[in-house]
């Protein structure tokens, strides 16, 4: 059975290349099916609490922006539809954004998304955290730009707990293919070499380790200087957070990551 790929397009301009993306994805994991998705937001989600009633007028204008916006999506989508080798399907819904990511990312095996932005009326942050938080799923983040290929010298961020394991398990499909693969694990001052995670060995993936110094600047910064020293076109990590009222705050290296990361990058929470 073939397996899913949620795509959540958001900005026309980065549509193609997210597309471009997640059927590499489908590629790599021996194919799948692409469910492309639009969402219309409700001009009321629109309102924050401060402000006035909603106008009929301004929630005409709001739907006027919505519209176009989804009529440049999907004539992205219908662009890029011949050229791929999956079935490829796309919804266009009225939603809250991050509700209707939550509830079809959990039925999908990962979801690609673009790089969180700043709008008129917040961030995108909480589809990305839907996507993250609320679907149990791996997520392919695609900044602006990035091009396909990628999966062929793969950086994995490695720290010794179950979160990390989550995120290299649904990875392993796409190793299988990697002529490269390396793992990047931070250590503080005075600690011993460290071995390959048995996670790789038991799997059969012929993984390097490369150790890199835990000290005052910002790791994650080292930690993505060096994926791209050693020609990594994917870095594999897990995402990290802590839940203050059950809303996840993300950790300092998941949100550099979401904030820097210049090439895709597959997290799970």
């Amino acid at each position: 059975m073939p397996g899913v790929i949620l795509a959540y397009l958001d900005r026309p301009a980065a549509a193609p290349g997210l597309l471009r993306a997640a059927a590499h994805l489908a590629d790599l994991v021996g194919g799948a099916e692409i469910h492309a998705l639009i969402v219309r937001t409700p001009p009321e989600a629109t309102v924050i609490p401060s402000e006035e009633v909603l106008t009929p007028q301004q929630a005409d204008r709001i739907r006027a922006q919505q519209e176009a916006r989804a009529v440049a999506l999907t004539a992205a989508f219908e662009d890029w539809r011949p050229q791929a080798d999956h079935p490829a399907h796309l919804a266009d819904v009225e939603a809250i954004a991050e509700d209707i990511v939550a509830q079809r990312g959990a039925a999908a095996d990962f979801v690609v998304i673009g790089q969180p932005r700043r709008h008129p009326h917040g961030t995108d942050l909480p589809v990305i955290r839907a996507a993250l938080a609320a679907t149990d799923r791996p997520i392919l983040l695609v900044p602006p730009g990035a091009t396909a290929p990628f999966g062929r010298s793969v950086a994995i961020a490695w720290r010794d707990d179950g979160r990390a394991v989550k995120a290299v398990l649904p990875a392993l499909r796409l190793l299988s293919g990697a002529a490269q693969v390396h793992v990047l694990q931070g250590v503080r001052e005075g600690s011993d070499d460290l071995p390959v995670p048995a996670v790789f060995l038991d799997h059969g993936i012929a993984a390097q380790m490369h150790v890199l110094p835990i000290g005052d600047g910002v790791f994650a910064r080292a930690l993505l200087d060096k994926a791209h020293s050693l020609g990594a076109d994917l870095l594999v990590m897990g995402a990290y957070g802590h839940n203050p009222l059950r809303e996840m705050i993300f950790g300092g290296v998941t949100r550099f990551m979401l904030d820097h990361a210049d090439l895709p990058v597959l997290m799970r929470h």
